[in-house]
């Protein structure tokens, strides 16, 4: 019997999928659902390019389609999974992957991604049972077993157990190492832990992955190796990551003059270009570039510090690079007035992967705003839905921030604050290259710049940061542990104040 038409461009599409041709996938499945309009697997597999490019919306919309059609399609529940963490719904993403997992679970991708989701809502228990116990290395292929360690490994990490996940994932990547996303979770973990020339060598890993890659350099310009000489080169740097990653890596800027670059040109993103701009006059800041630019080598900006073989102490300071503007782009008013000035961040992007362990409720971090004897600002570009009614609740929090219209110009409110607390955002890391006294809140599992147990920071000397404990999450009361910690960040603000 002759295969139909759409299975067989969807079957092309999946090897398209596989070697990274998104674009020539998506055009395979066009052409399918062109054939078979409700074909499911085509929809799903629409879906999973929809997740790639971080079109969630897109992806919900197409996994709602095919299982309306047919509530038992398992790799529809694994899209929509993805497509809901995406969409920061984790609990909503957990119960998708269980469904998927429960319906196939022969499939290991599925029970998998359960797992991984369970562990990152606080649910190891769940964790643990949906991957259940490692298979025998003897009995089991390699690929399997390293995949299955790899993903206890992960679990290991969402409970603040790092130095035993590095073990696993050490392990894993030994037998498959191929395994970009777990090399890249296995370096992230070493940087963590402040093993840094072992971290930078492979965190690159994530340049492999297709939804952390970046849009191409134009022409043929060669990546940066370990031992190019830059001397007389033009030189491109890329910002790759978010906001935070951009500020946090412009330190190594000075280091790019000092080892002789011809002209350097640093491509980012325009709401940080006028901040760039006014701190390295002498280097062309952009945020695209034409087609026909050619320079002699490249570099993203994250992977500077493997290049500079960086270490815990040879990290470079940034504070005398960023500073306010000399004039405002908005109309945006600046404080003034004797009573110390705190200034307020309690949410980041919400496309941001673990959000949940990021973000605080804005109707809890607000409590802070109830210590006298101190004006508060808010440093929130937008606010969300959920939060609009807490802040108004706040009468007396300033909101000149809201009329800002890029980073200078939140620099320039940062420089006349006494005081930055904040969630781990870019206004952060602002904050923190200016050498502002900034509070920073964290969960159990930070990201990796800001270590384990640390209360100080190796990349910004002005920051305190204040974490919640172990102990504190998963807490019954589903508010991800924050509450404990927001009552330690007000008592040492009532310090603060009264000193």
């Amino acid at each position: 019997m002759q295969q139909p038409e759409a299975d067989r461009l969807v079957q092309a599409a999946v090897a398209e999928i596989v070697s990274r041709r998104i674009d020539r996938a998506a055009s395979l499945l066009d052409a399918a659902l062109a054939a078979d309009p409700n074909h499911l697997m085509a929809l799903t597999r629409k879906a999973e390019i929809a997740n790639i490019r971080k079109a969630f919306g897109e992806a919900l919309r197409l996994t709602e389609t095919v299982l309306t059609a047919e509530p038992h399609f398992a790799p529809a529940w694994f899209e929509g999974a993805a497509a809901l963490w995406g969409s920061a719904r984790p609990a909503e993403a957990a119960e998708a992957a269980r469904r998927a997992a429960s319906i196939q679970p022969a499939k290991f991708d599925y029970r998998a991604r359960h797992a991984a989701f369970a562990a990152w809502t606080g649910d190891e228990a769940e964790a643990l049972a949906a991957i259940g116990s490692l298979p025998d290395p003897n009995r089991t292929d390699p690929a399997s077993y390293a995949a299955a360690v790899a993903v206890t490994g992960e679990i290991a990490i969402a409970h603040g157990r790092f130095a035993e996940a590095a073990g696993l994932l050490e392990n894993a990547l030994s037998i498959g190492s191929h395994m970009q996303a777990a090399r890249m979770l296995h370096d992230m973990n070493l940087l963590r832990l402040g093993r840094f020339r072992e971290g930078w060598e492979c965190y690159a890993a994530r340049e492999e992955i297709p939804e952390f890659r970046t849009a191409s350099s134009p022409g043929h310009t060669p990546q940066l190796r370990s031992g190019d000489d830059i001397g007389g080169k033009t030189l491109l740097i890329e910002d790759d990551q978010g906001h935070g990653d951009a500020i946090q890596m412009f330190r190594y800027l000075p280091l790019l003059r000092d080892r002789g670059a011809a002209r350097i040109t640093w491509r980012t993103f325009p709401p940080l270009s006028r901040l760039f701009a006014a701190a390295a006059p002498d280097i062309a800041i952009v945020c695209a570039l034409p087609d026909d630019a050619q320079f002699g080598y490249r570099c993203s900006s994250t992977n500077l510090p493997r290049w500079f073989g960086t270490e815990l102490d040879s990290i470079p300071r940034l504070e005398p690079l960023l500073a306010p503007p000399a004039r405002l782009k908005s109309g945006m008013k600046l404080p003034t007035g004797r009573r110390p000035k705190v200034g307020l961040v309690w949410s980041g992007d919400i496309r941001h992967k673990r959000d949940h362990l990021r973000s605080i409720p804005a109707g809890l971090f607000l409590a802070l705003a109830t210590v006298p004897g101190i004006a508060f600002y808010s440093l929130q570009h937008e606010v969300r839905p959920a939060d609009r009614d807490a802040l108004g609740r706040h009468t007396g929090i300033g909101r000149e921030i809201e009329k800002a219209v890029d980073f200078a110009d939140t620099a320039a409110l940062i420089g006349r604050l006494d005081l930055v607390i904040a969630v781990d955002t870019g206004t952060a890391h602002l904050a923190a290259a200016m050498g502002k006294p900034t509070w920073l809140i964290v969960h159990k599992v930070p990201d990796w710049r800001w270590m384990t147990e640390r209360t100080d920071s190796p990349w910004y000397p002005s920051v305190r940061v204040f974490r919640v404990a172990p102990s504190e999450w998963p807490d019954p009361g589903g508010l991800n542990g924050w509450g404990p910690v927001i009552g330690r960040v007000a008592e040492a603000l009532r310090a603060f104040v009264g000193r």
